[in-house]
């Protein structure tokens, strides 16, 4: 048993050195992946296999936390998301130990990501609405739902499902080489003033949202999804506008003619 463990915790190193990576991934997902990883590494299962797997799970954890009002349907909803996001760290270490990634899995994986984040948000916004059609409490937005409507939470919804597709569209966008040879980082060293001190740290902050595996298990337990809802749609707008808007200035500046 004992060099099972040692078997494990070499794994665990080797396939997450150098990986970066949230909360989630750092207490959960890749401890939970590693064990897993143990039992089927010698197995035929493909890494692809494991993320198509993954978005399977996410899907599930939309219809339960959409369909099922209960508490229960609301926390096994994250229980089922959780796992989905400890799948996405097991096709990336199981890759990593048979040496088997590829470009195009990289990128698959991406893209299934960027699903299930829809995936959550779309079901936690489509269980508010049903709870406010039912004259069910919705938290700390239940003043905006008395002074607007239940539709006011498909429209919040629709804000978030746009800032989420332009934020993820940006960020592809910026990850591109040519972008990054047009537009190369700038060099670091220099001390940082007070307002960059604090855009840093909304940043950090920003990223925390984003990061909802970080958290979305908790505000379901204490049955506060509200909580997940509004800040995850106001973080994606603010970073969609400011990605959007970063990038628009930069390409309007330049001149094509001017070699």
């Amino acid at each position: 048993m004992s060099a099972a463990w040692d078997e494990i915790k070499e794994l665990h190193r080797q396939t997450t050195l150098g990986a970066k990576e949230g909360l989630a991934f750092r207490i959960f997902s890749r401890p939970v992946a590693s064990f897993v990883l143990y039992f089927i590494k010698d197995g035929r299962i493909t890494p692809n296999q494991v993320t198509i797997l993954s978005l399977i799970v996410g899907i599930g954890g939309f219809c339960v936390q959409a369909a099922w009002l209960s508490y229960w349907g609301l926390v096994l909803g994250a229980v089922l998301f959780m796992i989905a996001h400890m799948l996405d760290a097991l096709d990336g270490q199981l890759a990593r130990h048979r040496k088997a990634g590829s470009t195009v899995g990289m990128h698959f994986d991406f893209f299934v990501d960027e699903l299930k984040a829809y995936f959550v948000f779309l079901s936690i916004a489509i269980r508010l609405y049903q709870q406010s059609l039912a004259g069910d409490g919705v938290g700390f937005i239940e003043p905006m739902v008395e002074r607007f409507g239940p539709h006011s939470i498909i429209l919040g919804a629709l804000a978030g499902i746009t800032g989420l597709a332009i934020g993820i569209s940006c960020t592809q966008f910026l990850k591109l080489d040519s972008w990054k040879g047009t537009f190369p980082a700038g060099e670091g060293g220099s001390k940082k003033s007070l307002i960059a001190q604090l855009v840093s740290l909304a940043e950090k902050a920003g990223r925390f949202v984003v990061d909802y595996p970080s958290y979305i298990l908790l505000v379901c337990v204490i049955n506060h999804v509200e909580i997940y809802y509004a800040i995850y749609a106001l973080v994606v707008c603010v970073y969609a506008t400011r990605a959007l808007l970063g990038i628009t200035t930069k390409l309007w500046r330049i001149n094509p003619y001017d070699k």
